[in-house]
């Protein structure tokens, strides 16, 4: 038990949807996996640091280890929000269960998985959107500035989108679309006030609920022209990665895969499968710190 004790690390991929976790010794060796909820600190580190614990307790379950083992982990995670100077100052205030605790940002676990440490770049399309490399030693970041600011061709964005588009139809100003019938059914929302009540406190995560009915939908006029706007927009940042003298890029997220086959032969050239999982990546980088 001792020799236990003193060997277990703790990968996190923190995303605005889904925190997922990794747990393993010292050798490299699985003991579990786990999933728990939302860990963007730029929307809440309150909720992000109970996703993390969340999801820590649940892999010490699954590997059949005590609760009390969570103080002899070594933790790291990559956070969605890290990015932000005030979110990663508060973040760094936490008073965490672990033996240690380091993070960054979801796109460097990212990159470092993707590419097994060594240079390379991805682009991330989840619930929110981001992009970089690495670079030897540097860290490059792109986009990521949150949905009301950038984060075209999120998830986020697509959900956004639709919302807009329904008041405009709700309001007379655009014709109906299949796609908007069907969420305002789903959303059980016959007026634009009721759409408005309904949405206008909600973070990313809830917009990016609705996403997969762009996909659902594809060749609703509106589907069409969102998912053209996604693929476009996802091109440019491909082509400007490649100017910066990166040729392997990672496409990485739960939106990825759609987009990526709608990209013209020119940028498909450049992409790549990831060698690793961000979480795995995260594992490394938590065994680095404590060597």
């Amino acid at each position: 038990m001792t020799k236990l004790i003193s060997s277990l690390y703790l990968g996190i991929d923190g995303g605005g949807t889904k925190c997922r976790v990794r747990l393993e010794d010292a050798q490299g060796k699985l003991l579990a996996e786990a999933v728990s909820g939302a860990a963007n600190i730029a929307t809440s580190v309150n909720v992000a640091q109970q996703s993390i614990i969340d999801a820590a307790q649940q892999a010490l379950a699954a590997a059949n280890l005590p609760p009390s083992l969570m103080a002899h982990i070594h933790a790291y995670a990559g956070l969605a929000g890290a990015g932000i100077e005030s979110s990663k100052n508060e973040m760094s205030q936490w008073q965490h269960p672990f033996a240690s605790f380091n993070f960054s940002t979801d796109l460097h676990i990212a990159c470092h998985g993707a590419h097994d440490g060594n240079n390379g770049a991805i682009i991330i399309l989840g619930t929110g959107f981001c992009a970089g490399a690495i670079d030897n030693t540097s860290v490059i970041e792109l986009g990521g500035h949150g949905l009301m600011l950038s984060d075209g061709a999120s998830g986020s964005w697509m959900g956004l989108t639709l919302f807009r588009y329904a008041l405009e139809i709700l309001d007379g100003l655009s014709p109906p679309t299949e796609l908007i019938t069907l969420l305002l059914a789903e959303l059980n929302c016959e007026t634009s006030s009721q759409l408005t009540q309904l949405a206008i406190n909600e973070k990313p995560v809830f917009f990016a609920r609705f996403a997969p009915l762009v996909f659902q939908m594809q060749s609703d006029p509106l589907a069409i022209s969102i998912l053209n706007q996604a693929t476009s927009f996802t091109y440019r940042y491909i082509k400007h990665l490649v100017n910066l003298g990166f040729n392997n890029i990672c496409l990485m997220g739960g939106i990825a895969d759609k987009i990526s086959a709608r990209l013209p032969h020119d940028a498909r050239q450049y992409l790549c499968s990831a060698k690793y999982p961000p979480e795995q990546a995260a594992v490394e980088l938590a065994k680095r710190y404590t060597s």
